[in-house]
């Protein structure tokens, strides 16, 4: 069953871009356990020219659940949309570390073929994007490795991509005045 989204989530990334530019790369030497039970690092995923969405999600979290379908279509179409996908799973509601074998167990259920890196709501927190709120929540990298917005909340892929080409169609603008 398709997921229902509300007003303020189709509008949430016109409402919610920060006003102060986040580095996600303050931790891209941190070296993260990854669902297929590597070390991996989070510079490996972000910048590099490319948008990266990234969803905060638990493998018991029912809206989780319900958001997958959505994150998984969108990395499905990276190719065409030329946006990275990066899961951060952590364990829910207890918001520790994510458990490997729940993580693995919930990617094999729903056809999750996505990177997904296990971390807890502490590492979440160094991010610079302070306390996590809930889960699902859905972050997107700039490609220079800047944070452009956060969700807390369920986000369809059309209004990641709307919000990207808008966000890129901006840039493009300005360069050409300068």
């Amino acid at each position: 069953m398709k997921p229902a989204y509300s007003i303020k989530n189709l509008l949430f990334f016109g409402l919610l871009i920060l006003s102060s530019p986040l580095s996600a790369l303050e931790l891209a030497d941190s070296e993260l356990l990854g669902s297929d039970n590597k070390k991996h690092y989070l510079k490996d995923y972000l910048g590099h020219g490319k948008w990266t969405t990234i969803v905060v999600w638990g493998p018991k979290c029912p809206a989780c659940i319900d958001e997958m379908p959505e994150i998984q279509g969108l990395y499905d179409d990276k190719d065409e949309t030329g946006i990275n996908v990066l899961g951060l799973a952590i364990d829910f509601p207890s918001f520790s570390y994510a458990k490997l074998k729940q993580v693995q167990q919930f990617e094999e259920d729903y056809f999750i073929t996505f990177p997904n890196l296990l971390i807890s709501s502490n590492l979440y927190y160094k991010l610079g994007l302070g306390p996590l709120k809930g889960t699902p929540t859905v972050i997107l990298i700039d490609p220079k490795g800047q944070v452009s917005a956060v969700q807390l909340g369920g986000v369809p892929r059309e209004t990641i991509i709307k919000f990207i080409a808008e966000q890129d169609a901006k840039q493009i603008n300005l360069s050409q005045v300068q």
